[in-house]
């Protein structure tokens, strides 16, 4: 992909205040997640580009818990000049939506800043079970009045995905929660579980290998990299435009120079050849939103989510 910002090393010079220029000094990317899952391989390749645009050190920080919300609550909690922004994925829609109280206010402690990319939930069953379509799973589930699924944890996406499966389906679908992607696919990889709803950065190695089958993508259109697989929309299900994503925040306030300064600093790392070529690699798609556009989208994501979860009857467990 060709990066449609020519000016973004250049919007680094931006005057944050008077006589500073943005930025001066490192920058912290606050992970809301574990070191090795989706969220945070993007997060370290963004801030390896974003160092080199602007010579000054972006640091990565986990602070993973709670479905997100330690992360996000210190980054609430900071000053608002830029220093210290939020890389999170789908929960921070979803929390506002489904935790009783939050310590934040995840509408108004936040401006959005960037979105770095969407990837498709996929329905997923053990290869073993030799089932493969969705249909088979409907036969397999005249035989088995419980069938447990994985996935990373209570409130992420793809557990909501599982949720609104069972409400619409009727199948007998019981929410196995771990503490990770990566406990979650094992154990779906090894038969621990039969079945699980991941998005396709953390299943994606194991598709390729066969260990695991795709039997339906819970987005609106099929996946450019598996388009044999069924969207759930097409098997009848409706409402299933639920993706998982990873975006950037900054505490609300900060200056609005140093807003567009960071979105044109992530667009541009985000449109360049290796970095789109990796997420393109996992089934997912490269971000490409300026400000106005992404903050629209976190506000309709919002809305969206929390439609969804009251359908589901999702509860926080």
């Amino acid at each position: 992909m060709k990066s449609a910002l020519p000016f973004a090393i250049a919007a680094f010079a931006t005057v944050a205040h008077a006589g500073e220029t943005y930025p001066a000094k490192p920058v912290t990317l606050v992970v809301a997640y574990a070191a090795g899952g989706m969220t945070d391989i993007l997060a370290r390749r963004v801030a390896a580009d974003l160092q080199a645009q602007t010579g000054q050190p972006f640091v990565v920080d986990n602070k993973p818990g709670a479905t997100g919300q330690i992360a996000t609550d210190y980054v609430a909690r900071r000053p608002a000049d830029g220093y210290t922004i939020l890389v999170g994925a789908t929960s921070h829609v979803i929390n506002p939506a489904l935790k009783k109280a939050l310590p934040y206010d995840a509408r108004k402690a936040f401006d959005p800043v960037a979105l770095l990319a969407i990837s498709p939930n996929f329905v997923l069953v053990n290869a073993n079970l030799n089932l493969k379509t969705f249909a088979d799973l409907k036969t397999y589930a005249r035989t088995h009045p419980s069938i447990p699924y994985g996935t990373a944890g209570i409130g992420g996406a793809p557990h909501v995905v599982g949720e609104l499966l069972r409400v619409q389906s009727g199948l007998p679908l019981v929410h196995v929660a771990y503490k990770g992607a990566g406990p979650a696919m094992g154990d779906l990889v090894s038969g621990q579980v039969p079945f699980g709803v991941a998005e396709s950065v953390t299943a994606n190695a194991y598709l390729k290998s066969g260990k695991i089958v795709p039997l339906a993508v819970a987005s609106a259109r099929r996946s450019e990299q598996y388009p044999a697989v069924p969207t759930l929309n097409e098997l009848g299900y409706k409402g299933f435009d639920l993706t998982t994503w990873v975006g950037v925040y900054a505490p609300a306030g900060t200056p609005p120079q140093v807003l567009a300064t960071l979105n044109q600093g992530f667009r541009k790392a985000i449109a360049s050849q290796a970095t789109s070529d990796y997420i393109r690699s996992t089934g997912s798609e490269p971000g490409n939103m300026d400000l106005p556009t992404y903050k629209a989208f976190v506000q309709s994501e919002m809305d969206k989510w929390k439609a969804v979860i009251q359908q589901a009857g999702v509860k926080d467990e």
